[in-house]
């Protein structure tokens, strides 16, 4: 399959990208094991927490196609591990991120599929990716002109001004220059 970008893959500030890939003999079992880990045990999320320009990933299995009908659908001859995910950046640095910071991860999660050449080096994880990759047909960001950090950082700014309007309705004028100085410097990062 040859890769090509597509307008599809594109929303604003943010980018999706779809994966699919074969799952080797046994695969589906230590995947369930993976994932429950993710889903049970914090400190699989440290690394990923810090990744703070994904907006949301998602993996699972798929056993089967619908057929359109309401039957059982066309069993696959292979499990597959279907990954889907919308970031801020460039799909390099996306991967080059899962390269470098989750690399553990990785293996755990892609070591399960079939061809699967390991996270590092980062060039034949990129070819792989690519190769495995599918431009989405529709991509719909709520948020398109920005990112996820600037929409956390909105959040933040939104409540502490809430409750500095709370505070300061009543404050004489040097209480409320003082407060409102205090206000600055707490989402000063923020800004």
């Amino acid at each position: 399959m040859e890769y090509i970008l597509g307008v599809a893959n594109i929303e604003g500030k943010a980018t999706a990208i779809t994966v699919l890939t074969p799952v080797k003999r046994g695969g589906p079992i230590l995947l369930g094991l993976v994932f429950w880990a993710g889903r049970n045990l914090a400190f699989t999320l440290k690394k990923l927490e810090t990744l703070s320009f994904i907006h949301y990933a998602r993996w699972t299995l798929i056993e089967r196609f619908p057929d359109g009908d309401e039957g059982e659908g066309q069993r696959l001859d292979h499990t597959y591990l279907f990954f889907e995910s919308n970031f801020n950046g460039t799909w390099d640095q996306y991967i080059d991120a899962f390269s470098e910071v989750v690399p553990a991860r990785m293996k755990a999660i892609w070591g399960t599929s079939i061809g699967f050449p390991g996270p590092n080096p980062v060039d034949p994880f990129k070819q792989y990716i690519r190769r495995n990759e599918y431009v989405a047909n529709h991509y719909w960001s709520a948020y398109p002109g920005f990112t996820t950090t600037e929409i956390i950082s909105a959040e933040h700014v939104e409540a502490a001004l809430s409750e500095f309007q709370q505070h300061a309705a009543g404050l004489e004028p040097d209480a409320f220059k003082t407060a409102y100085e205090s206000l600055l410097t707490t989402i000063q990062h923020d800004l």
